[in-house]
Formats: C-alpha cells, structure tokens, sequence
C-alpha cells in the first residue's frame, strides 16, 4: 500500500511495479483513509516530512502511530538539519533533455528552513519557477517529535543497516508501537 498527495507521483510508482499488484491511494498522510492498526511497517523515505511545519508533521507522525499494529515499526529516512548545515549548497544546475533546471535555495539554521526554487529554463528561453520550503530536523527535534506521537523505543541511525548516526549521514529513525 503506498500513500502520497501527488497523484503524479502514484501514477509513475504504479507505472513502475509494473505486474506487481499494488494499492495506491491519493491521500495527505495527516489524515490517512485507512482504519486504526492497519499495517505492520510505516515507511516515510526521502525526506517527505518537512513540508506541512512542525505541528503538521507531528500530525502525520500521529498518524503513523494510529495505522500501526502494536509492535509494528516506523522508518523515516530523511536530511537532517546538521548534515544540511555542512553539504549546503546555494545553486545547483542540471541539463535536462529539453533544457536546464536551476535550484536556487536559501538556508535559515535558526529555524532549519530551507527556502528553494526550482526554475525551469526550457530550450526555448521560457522559464518556469516552482518556489518551495522545507524544514529539516535534527535529530533530537525529530526524536522528541516522534515520542510526541507516542512512538516508544526511538532510535536513530546513519542508514538503512544500522550504521552509526554521524555529521555526514542522513537519519534513519526507527520508532516502536508499543
């Protein structure tokens, strides 16, 4: 079962499965269609908290929390804020097949905001901007966040196999349903 607002985004992840049957339900995870004690996992990957604010985040995490058996798991792989503080980067450029795409970003450490615009340079000169903000938090924001919503036993990684959380590694936070 796979959750997300962008439908775009769940047309392409269906396109992708290919043969293999998948749920894909359009849905803000503040407010997830499914019953109490749903699924066994939760998986929120690639920094997908960060845009609804912290209050909204903690929501989602309350959601999670809701739609996990006791026992089940929660993973959130994400940037954190002190990472992003060492590897920030103001401009980034890529070509694309039909022009080039420009990320400016502007980066508030006070609040762990990250102000970006994606803009769109199309070969024929027109140019398309698409403006965004993101929060990244640190670890401990994103512990206490996370025992807010009533997950137990949280803990911290710096990736997917259990490796030491460091200055150079995204988090991978692992909380328990009790």
């Amino acid at each position: 079962t796979g959750a997300d607002r962008s439908q775009v985004l769940l047309d392409e992840a269906g396109r992708r499965a290919g043969e293999t049957p998948l749920e894909l339900v359009q849905a803000d995870y503040r407010n997830l269609p499914f019953d109490a004690e749903s699924f066994d996992a939760v998986l929120n990957l690639f920094t997908a908290l960060g845009y609804v604010g912290k209050e909204g985040d903690t929501q989602a995490l309350s959601e999670f929390h809701r739609v996990l058996r006791p026992g089940g798991r929660l993973v959130v792989e994400t940037m954190q804020r002190d990472r992003l503080a060492r590897i920030f980067s103001p401009r980034t450029w890529d070509r694309l097949p039909a022009g080039y795409v420009l990320e400016e970003r502007t980066f508030d450490q006070a609040e762990g905001l990250v102000h970006s615009s994606f803009i769109h340079i199309k070969e024929s000169g027109e140019r398309l901007e698409y403006p965004y903000a993101i929060r990244c938090y640190t670890a401990t924001e994103l512990v206490e966040m996370a025992r807010a919503a009533g997950f137990e036993d949280v803990e911290c990684y710096g990736g997917f196999d259990g490796e030491e959380l460091t200055l150079d590694a995204r988090l991978v936070l692992v909380a328990a349903r009790s």
